[in-house]
């Protein structure tokens, strides 16, 4: 009786280790998942750099128009600025200033709040406006109702300065 007891308990021990065992399947699936998030990142990453780069890009190469987050643009001077600059908000929207007396103004004078659309010749919020600079120059600052404009913007740029080198 003795010697069953013991094989019993040798059972019981080998079933306790098959269950933390790592099967081929496991090792399968792993494996599998690994390769897909693999290729996944490098479809993204090939197609990121090589195929296709949108218009604003080809422009903003040939060109140096570059668009530009609302907060960098002094909204009363029309100038770049690459350091955080000072807001005021009214209502919903938020107005950059480059300093106190800017921000002071644009609280105050509503007519400093918009600008028009090179485009559509339109009246532009440019708290809601697409911002396009010209990159070796701070003070050119042009306000857009969509991107599609600013887009179009660039591809007009880019004819102008084809013309005139001829």
């Amino acid at each position: 009786m003795y010697q069953k007891r013991a094989y019993r308990n040798k059972n019981v021990k080998k079933e306790i280790s098959q269950k933390n065992k790592i099967t081929k399947r496991d090792t399968i699936i792993a494996l599998i998942s690994f390769l897909g998030i693999f290729l996944a990142a490098a479809f993204f990453a090939y197609r990121m750099m090589f195929i296709n780069p949108s218009e604003v890009h080809q422009a903003d190469k040939n060109l140096a128009y570059q668009i530009v987050p609302n907060n960098e643009v002094c909204m009363l001077n029309n100038t770049y600025r690459t350091e955080a600059i000072p807001f005021v908000l009214i209502g919903k929207h938020a107005y950059f200033g480059c300093c106190n007396s800017c921000t002071d103004r644009l609280l105050k004078n509503p007519e400093e709040r918009y600008a028009i659309d090179p485009i559509t010749k339109v009246e532009v919020d440019k708290s809601m406006a697409i911002i396009l600079r010209k990159v070796d120059d701070d003070s050119s600052i042009y306000y857009f109702n969509t991107t599609h404009n600013a887009k179009t913007f660039m591809i007009r740029e880019k004819k102008n300065q084809k013309t005139e080198q001829i």
